[in-house]
């Protein structure tokens, strides 16, 4: 088949135009949201008098420092300290601990065994349920209780992202023989910087790395040989559309349902354009891509048809992706199926994950 004719079959075919219905984005949020109040025992006290508290809640503060997620003292009751602690009884503990005398006199008195919770409250609805054992400290986190409840996109940034995800179903149907298909996207215009596929007899994940390397391309690098031909930009051009395959570029072209989307990746900045960008952008959020201009995928998202692999997964970590999106999970998955590489907080970056849910 000679080049005209695959620019004939890439025109869409009239049928009936592909919908996602009941669309929604779900954020894959670490274990820690989403787990069970662990509870622990503690000895506690109850105090005869407030006037007791000061110096009690001082020196436990002091030699004592536990239950940083947990207010100290309801009411007259304290928490002295965690039960697992104590080897043998509990006078002998706080002497080990040089308590002095007062105040063991008063923690050895009215003592008792309690549950607490054994861990911090991340959202709000553990914090409620937390509370329902032991008054707990909370500072609530706004943007992890948008992700959560999913209120965290506008109704066009929502609009936008179930457009990528029909277009995920599209290229892979219309262009790809069913294979996964990635797309880059910068946020900020938006505009689709590169796409990919998996390669012929290549693991349906493994279209991560060629797209990694077709971002790669959008600033003037890339590592990986293949046949595939690329757009080629205009002279002079302000943006660069290096990144897309001529196949996918075409059928976005001739596709009357994209005629409206932005394509082409912001030029790699010289050292005097990052140091005059660095001179206007003075919010301190905005993000290292607003600054200096594009290096890697660093302040970019990643749409997929599937969930990628272990390793496609780190290498999105190496190129320092913003946020992921995802339609169908894999079995060899590493974001929610069989691991969460985001959630690892030894790792030197960590970007977000969603996923498209019908």
């Amino acid at each position: 088949m000679d080049n005209n004719e695959i620019k004939d079959n890439l025109c869409p075919p009239a049928t009936k135009k592909i919908k996602i219905d009941n669309f929604g984005i779900k954020a894959i949020l670490s274990d820690d949201y989403k787990k069970d109040i662990e509870l622990m025992q503690v000895h506690s006290c109850q105090l005869e008098s407030k006037q007791q508290l000061q110096a009690v809640i001082k020196e436990l503060a002091l030699k004592l420092p536990h239950f940083q997620h947990l207010k100290r003292v309801h009411d007259r009751n304290v928490l002295i300290c965690p039960s697992d602690d104590i080897k043998e009884t509990l006078e002998q503990h706080l002497k080990l601990h040089q308590i002095s005398d007062n105040v063991l006199k008063a923690l050895c008195r009215n003592v008792n065994v309690i549950e607490v919770p054994a861990s911090s409250a991340k959202l709000r609805v553990q914090y409620e349920k937390m509370s329902k054992y032991w008054p707990c400290k909370f500072h609530p986190d706004k943007y992890a209780e948008s992700l959560q409840n999913g209120s965290n996109f506008t109704d066009s940034q929502r609009a936008y992202h179930k457009r990528m995800a029909e277009l995920l179903w599209k290229l892979s149907k219309d262009v790809s023989k069913g294979q996964n298909v990635g797309i880059c996207v910068d946020p900020r215009r938006p505009s689709i910087v590169a796409i990919a596929a998996a390669g012929d007899g290549s693991s349906h994940q493994h279209c991560v790395m060629w797209l990694v390397d077709h971002v790669a391309r959008s600033q003037r690098g890339g590592a990986w040989q293949s046949d595939v031909e690329f757009v080629k930009d205009e002279p002079h051009t302000k943006s660069t559309l290096s990144g897309l395959p001529q196949i996918f570029y075409d059928y976005l072209k001739q596709d009357a349902a994209c005629q409206d989307l932005s394509l082409g990746a912001e030029l790699p900045r010289r050292e005097e354009q990052q140091q005059q960008s660095e001179a206007v952008v003075e919010d301190i959020h905005a993000d290292n891509l607003c600054k200096y201009g594009p290096y890697l995928c660093t302040g970019y998202d990643v749409y997929l048809l599937r969930e990628p692999c272990l390793m496609c997964s780190m290498a999105l970590v190496h190129s320092r992706v913003k946020r992921i999106f995802f339609l169908e999970q894999s079995e060899n998955g590493a974001l929610t199926s069989k691991f969460q590489l985001h959630a690892v907080k030894e790792l030197n970056h960590h970007y977000e994950v969603f996923q498209f849910t019908m």
